[in-house]
């Protein structure tokens, strides 16, 4: 999938993770499992706007799709205003996921491992 070239406010999340996973490589390692983001917004009815792959057994962050041959072990789908709030905390992803804005397929234990790297010391 070609990425597309919408600007979104979790773009920053994940760039965040980007940096992450630069200053500590170990962190991706311990987690070693494939995430593949379906972000979406309020106004695409659902349909994903954009596509963010965090392939922690690579220690590897990428707009898109999983490469080929890889195979995502949880697929996420959020708005990006609800990735946005969980990564302020101002979301618990367990409420989010239990009010249907968290889609969660896949291994759904591995998520907890992510919370480190999600969570951000931004303040608005």
């Amino acid at each position: 999938m070609v990425a597309n070239k919408v600007e979104l406010k979790s773009d920053a999340i994940f760039d965040k993770i980007k940096d992450r996973l630069a200053e500590n490589p170990a962190k991706g390692k311990q987690i070693n499992a494939v995430f593949w983001y379906k972000i979406t917004t309020t106004t695409s009815n659902g349909a994903p706007v954009k596509h963010w792959t965090l392939d922690l057994k690579k220690g590897s962050v990428y707009e898109g799709s999983p490469e080929e041959g890889v195979k995502a072990d949880t697929t996420l789908s959020v708005t990006d205003t609800d990735l946005v709030d969980i990564a302020l905390g101002k979301l618990n992803p367990q409420v989010a996921f239990m009010k249907g804005k968290l889609k969660i397929t896949g291994n759904i234990m591995l998520t907890q491992k992510l919370v480190p790297l999600l969570k951000t010391e931004a303040k608005l």
